[in-house]
């Protein structure tokens, strides 16, 4: 029976257990640099890395160690393996993308709906300026995954050293980029046409654009 991504990544998650201290940092060093790469099909690199830890495994019941292996240069083992592996197709792309739209904006449209929700009160709506907004947000979390994705493969053999720089950054980035947000929602002036919605609507939508992010990871995880 074929196993799903979801069911391969928990295989790999449960036998990592069995790895001995060095093994474990050693592989866990090259699982995170090969996911971080962006566009590679999701199967076959849990597959590969699935493989890799099988062989690990045995090769431990014999004595040997990770590097004993896959040998003492792990990133130019890890970059050949990237090399081997298929790329995502346009559309596996743009679903994963869209995805993730429908997450932040499920959970914006959530956190902003939620006092008009309590309160009972109708809200106004200028379109350009939620056009706006929205363009500023949706260019915000793709900034951040790119950060994310970049300093994971950056500092994957330097993890425990890093952690500390990596997590700064990551919070500046990300506060850096809310208080722009934040201040051109404040200055900028309300245009375009307006509409008015209900207390329900914004909070209502919100969980509606989580839901259909939810089934299409389901979707994506159960290939």
């Amino acid at each position: 029976m074929t196993l799903t991504v979801k069911e391969l990544i928990k295989q790999n998650n449960e036998k990592r257990k069995l790895l001995l201290p060095e093994n474990e940092n050693y592989y866990e060093n090259l699982l995170v640099y090969i996911r971080s790469n962006l566009f590679r099909k999701e199967r076959a690199t849990e597959e590969i890395l699935l493989e890799m830890l099988d062989h690990l495994l045995e090769a431990q019941k014999e004595g040997k160690t990770a590097e004993q292996v896959f040998g003492k240069s792990p990133q130019q083992l890890a970059e050949e393996i990237i090399e081997s592996l298929p790329k995502e197709s346009m559309k596996e792309v743009l679903e994963f993308a869209f995805e993730n739209v429908l997450t932040l904006f499920g959970w914006f449209l959530v956190a902003w709906g939620f006092l008009p929700l309590i309160s009972k009160e109708e809200q106004t709506i200028h379109i350009g300026t939620a056009a706006i907004t929205a363009l500023c947000v949706a260019g915000s979390l793709f900034l951040i995954v790119y950060f994310v994705f970049v300093m994971l493969k950056k500092n994957a053999f330097n993890r425990a050293k890093n952690k500390g720089s990596v997590l700064w950054s990551l919070g500046i980035l990300i506060g850096s980029i809310w208080a722009i947000v934040l201040f051109i929602n404040i200055s900028l002036e309300p245009f375009g046409p307006i509409v008015q919605i209900n207390e329900y609507t914004g909070f209502g939508l919100g969980c509606f654009f989580l839901l259909a992010a939810y089934i299409l990871k389901k979707s994506r995880e159960a290939k």
